[in-house]
Formats: structure tokens, sequence, C-alpha cells
């Protein structure tokens, strides 16, 4: 009985073990409320002088956002040309992988982000020239500048 005993309070360490060597390695995530989260993995190919986000409508889709929206903020945000080209964003010069979740982090709080309530679930909006957020969990309508 104690040696079965001692197998399980081997498992559970072992067990914890596995768990945290998983948490570690778990994407940081962009945004959180309750126990939603959002989580968007770039996956960017350097060549010479270009960077390529190969998976770069999935990232929108996730945000729930157009990928030229996200594009253009990207691109301006980081001074570089750069073309939406299928999934792809292309982009004349190299941009880090730090930069780009930088990048990110502000669209979701400045695009995404309901600043009422912090949702998650927003759209936005145009009103004559003016753009909106609107927020599917409050209700809340806060206004947006355009890129």
């Amino acid at each position: 009985m104690v040696e079965a005993w001692t197998e399980l309070v081997k498992t559970k360490e072992g067990y914890r073990k596995l768990l945290d060597q998983v948490m570690a390695n778990l994407p940081q995530t962009l945004g959180k409320i309750g126990d939603r989260v959002l989580v968007v993995n770039p996956i960017i190919v350097h060549e010479t002088k270009r960077t390529i986000i190969t998976n770069f409508t999935h990232i929108a889709d996730t945000l729930n956002r157009e990928p030229s929206h996200l594009a253009r903020f990207i691109l301006k945000e980081s001074g570089k040309a750069g073309t939406l080209e299928g999934e792809r964003l292309l982009i004349q010069g190299k941009i880090t992988n730090e930069e780009l979740r930088r990048f990110l982090e502000l669209y979701v709080k400045e695009f995404v982000k309901c600043p009422v309530c912090g949702g998650l679930d927003t759209k936005i909006i145009a009103e004559k020239r003016f753009r909106f957020i609107l927020c599917e969990i409050c209700g809340a309508k806060s206004s947006v500048r355009k890129i």
C-alpha cells in the first residue's frame, strides 16, 4: 500500500512538472476577459530584405477584422511598404517577432478591445465619415481613428 502511494505521489509530481513545462511554452496572449483569451501566433518568414507573415488572414479572422485594415495598421505603424497577397502579408524590410507582437497588441488595444467593458466581441462600423467600435457584449459605441 505504501509503495502504491509513493508511485502516485511521484506521478503527481511528474504530472505537475510536465504541466509547468507546457504552460511555460504556451504562446503569449493579446487580450483577456474573464475566461476568454485571444491567442494569435504569427508565422514569420524572413527573406533577404523582406518579411512575410504567412498566416496573416488567419490572424485577422481571429481578431474579427478585415485583413486590409490590419495590414494598413501594421504598415503604417512600422513605416514600411508592403502588400497583401492572398493569405500572406509581404513587408519590404525586416520586422522582428517582438515588433510584430507589439503592433498586434496595439491594434487589439485600439481597434478590438472594448474601452468600456474590455470585451473582445466587437466590430467596426462606419457612420458617415466616422468609425466606431461597437461592443456586442455591453452595447457601447466608441469612436476610433481612421488608419
